[in-house]
């Protein structure tokens, strides 16, 4: 029996964010395909895929009508921001922070527009949580594989699903006690905060030995003797 999902609100995300994720995120694909010495198609190409890429597995995924192809705004956004991050993406990649803050802006962003989505469509929490996670990562998923490099997410290295991971299940939490602008700007900020600084301090994303009891035997000894 095919999932009919139950609409419990109007589909009507806040537009700052729809398109602000949109806008912000062709313009770090381009950046990131210019990093990669990608042509100027590719980079256009990259800045749209990252600007909606995610949008559109979210809508495949929740069986809706592809929200950034059907509304006439998403393109041209994505195209001319795509533009934008072509011509200034050299300047870009030569602040290391602003590049890597356009990333988990990106993140937050789209955390934010693909667990509400799901939401408003009365999806279960947890697949709220795993559509708002793949929303944010999916996009960066299809261009690494466009540029033959293999995903972020398969690598071991700073916060980044799970930083999403992180973000999706903070926004629930809020947006299920009915604060729901705080739960979508306090969960853009979060991811924000802890992509930065797993960033800076070199935090690597738990692995699957963390999960071993013999591996927090030794973390507690070591902070024993600090």
């Amino acid at each position: 029996m095919q999932f009919e999902p139950q609409i419990v609100a109007p589909i009507a995300l806040p537009l700052w964010i729809d398109l602000g994720a949109v806008a912000v995120g062709a313009i770090y694909g381009a950046t990131l395909a210019t990093s990669r010495k990608a042509p100027l198609v590719g980079v256009l190409f990259m800045g749209m895929l990252l600007g909606f890429g995610g949008s559109i597995i979210r809508d495949l995924l929740l069986n809706a009508p592809i929200n950034p192809l059907m509304q006439s705004r998403y393109v041209p956004t994505a195209a001319f921001f795509s533009i934008v991050g072509a011509v200034i993406g050299n300047q870009i990649l030569k602040f290391k922070k602003v590049f890597y803050g356009l990333d988990a802006v990106v993140i937050g962003m789209f955390v934010v527009i693909g667990a509400e989505k799901a939401l408003i469509f009365g999806m279960p929490l947890g697949s709220v949580i795993f559509i708002g996670t793949l929303t944010a990562i999916g996009g960066g998923i299809l261009g690494d594989v466009l540029t033959g490099k293999t995903p972020d997410i398969m690598s071991r290295g700073p916060w980044l699903a799970s930083v999403a991971l992180f973000g999706a299940i903070w926004f629930v939490f809020w947006y299920e006690l009915g604060v729901i602008q705080f739960a979508e700007l306090s969960t853009i900020a979060i991811v924000i905060a802890i992509r930065g600084m797993s960033l800076w301090r070199g935090w690597d994303a738990p692995m699957p030995d963390d999960l071993k009891p013999k591996v927090w035997v030794e973390r507690t000894r070591r902070l024993k003797h600090k």
